[in-house]
């Protein structure tokens, strides 16, 4: 005989444990007076026994309580790991910034109109007259920056020395 087709859902629920107080007692009554309710009712109480899990250990129960103090202190110890991995890498990318700024910057704060190619070597400067040389501009600038008076206009002045000729291009 089977089960009512409006009672089957219940009655797996009802074997399960999973049915309100009040729907239960409805349900009982119906198995008393319908055998093939009963039935089903039986099967479904079988069949959930041999799915059941045995109940927990002591052991099992110490683990379950533990699990969330040994979760949280795994995960922590994993983020500090992570933490220290990423100061190590920004550590390492800082040292190849400052390592990269050492050599390139000084390449790059040259003088304007001098390059590399046309700087001489000490050895040519020793023997060209030319890199020892300065030029009148470059001398009036650094005189106006160093403060000092211009020399124009001194001829005139009794206190000079005779022989320093200012018509001749010296310079001091």
């Amino acid at each position: 005989m089977a089960a009512c087709p409006d009672q089957e859902e219940r009655l797996d629920l009802h074997a399960a444990g999973a049915l309100e107080d009040a729907e239960a007692v409805g349900l009982v009554q119906h198995m008393e007076g319908c055998e093939g309710c009963r039935q089903a009712f039986a099967a479904s109480v079988e069949l959930l026994s041999m799915v059941a899990l045995p109940p927990i250990t002591a052991q099992e129960k110490v683990e379950l309580d533990e699990l969330p103090r040994r979760t949280l202190s795994e995960w922590r110890r994993s983020a500090r790991r992570q933490g220290l991995g990423l100061r190590t890498l920004g550590a390492l990318v800082a040292t190849a910034a400052a390592v990269t700024w050492v050599l390139l910057v000084p390449g790059m704060w040259q003088l304007p109109g001098t390059a590399a190619t046309d700087r001489p070597d000490s050895a040519a400067a020793a023997t060209t007259p030319a890199a020892e040389e300065v030029d009148a501009e470059t001398m009036a600038a650094f005189e106006a920056w160093a403060g000092l008076e211009p020399l124009d206009g001194i001829e005139d002045s009794d206190s000079w020395d005779e022989d320093f000729d200012i018509d001749s291009g010296e310079t001091l």
